[in-house]
């Protein structure tokens, strides 16, 4: 899902929806907004993920993450 929303690209043809991003939380999609989006979920989330990962995919995933979360990427959409 991640890897999609990566290399998707959004414009006047395919716009950017709430719901096409892979949010960093355990609530299901659908179920929640961008106000209940918060440090905590986030934590939350990767604290699980980290318990779930061996060690080297983790870290390329919290590297990936953070990529796609840099403001930066957000402007360029």
């Amino acid at each position: 899902l991640s890897d999609a929303f990566d290399a998707r690209k959004f414009g006047a043809g395919q716009p950017f929806l709430f719901e096409d991003v892979p949010w960093p939380t355990l609530r299901q999609p659908l179920t929640f907004g961008p106000e209940d989006i918060d440090w905590s979920e986030v934590e939350t989330f990767f604290g699980a993920a980290r318990g779930r990962m061996r060690w080297t995919d983790y870290s390329t995933f919290v590297e990936k993450s953070h990529r796609r979360f840099h403001p930066d990427r957000w402007r360029s959409r």
